[in-house]
């Protein structure tokens, strides 16, 4: 199941900062003092170097679940930074860090792992088994109906969503007719989805860094009751609506290194169009590709096989 995201602050409490030095910095304390740290603490030290932005809008809870540690671990690993809570420590990472800017290396990452190539590929994987933990087959099963149900599906994604919305489209279209990628390049998005309503459904990529008109995008796709499935990152969940039709949100596990990954959100769009096509009728969805296939034969517009070459 994935994890609610809380925009208030349960961790937060007032009064001064005794641990916490103006001069220091929370990604400075963690580095000072890694080696000291036990194992399940440098886990979770690792983690959150990785994932600053997932610090800014995740409470003590939720931030313990995404990097597998316990509670009082997290407890711990604060009050061995300086800090008297996770909201103290919290104010302190929003000093220097945007939500969605560029993430951190780890500590020693490259070294511990075994090399580059090692390492990448244990961030890669970490990822990818935290996102598809928290998913709920019930749910996707119901996306996909969804999606196989709607009279019209747009995919839309912004800046770095964008290579998956368009991932996704050439997928389902393969599956099923009208399906549309927005925005078109170069185009304002208001007048393509005017039409839209609850008899249609969009498929919003909402990950990290989104444009400021992110949040006036669903929302007016809310007030035209579009059903909404949204695949994004943990801090998707601030930019949506409170009010709304169904919205389910797919919740990807960034990986990070100096930029982000975007692995676990392209396998969540895998996910979608799998679900769909076991939603069809094999006879349905075989007979659309064959056709498919026939016309790029027809047109010759892709690049043919060494044995039809022969």
């Amino acid at each position: 199941m994935t994890a609610e995201i809380h925009l208030s602050d349960p961790d937060a409490t007032s009064g001064a900062t005794p641990g916490a030095s103006n001069d220091v910095s929370a990604v400075d304390r963690i580095r000072r003092t890694f080696d000291e740290l036990t194992a399940t603490e440098q886990e979770a030290a690792r983690f959150i170097l990785g994932h600053l932005t997932d610090v800014l809008v995740c409470n003590s809870a939720e931030l313990a679940e995404l990097s597998g540690v316990s509670q009082p671990t997290m407890s711990r690993l604060y009050r061995k930074l300086g800090y008297a809570n996770a909201g103290e420590f919290r104010r302190d990472v929003r000093r220097f860090h945007q939500p969605g800017s560029p993430e951190l290396a780890s500590v020693g990452e490259d070294d511990e792992a075994g090399g580059l190539v090692a390492s990448h590929m244990d961030r890669e994987l970490t990822a990818m088994r935290r996102t598809f933990s928290r998913l709920d087959e019930t749910s996707i099963r119901q996306a996909a109906k969804a999606i196989v149900d709607a009279r019209r599906v747009c995919v839309i994604g912004l800046r770095n969503g964008y290579p998956i919305a368009l991932h996704l489209r050439e997928q389902l279209i393969q599956l099923r007719a009208d399906v549309h990628i927005l925005p078109q390049p170069g185009q304002s998005i208001a007048e393509e989805i005017v039409d839209y309503g609850p008899a249609d459904i969009a498929i919003v990529i909402g990950v990290r860094r989104r444009p400021a008109t992110f949040p006036a995008l669903v929302a007016a796709l809310a007030d035209a009751r579009v059903p909404m499935i949204v695949i994004g990152d943990a801090t998707v969940r601030s930019s949506l609506p409170a009010s709304a039709p169904p919205i389910t949100v797919l919740e990807a596990d960034l990986s990070s290194h100096v930029l982000s990954s975007y692995t676990a959100a392209f396998a969540l769009a895998a996910l979608l169009v799998d679900a769909v096509s076991d939603r069809l009728p094999a006879e349905e969805s075989a007979a659309r590709i064959s056709a498919i296939n026939r016309l790029f034969d027809d047109m010759g517009e892709l690049e043919s096989s060494p044995r039809r070459r022969q």
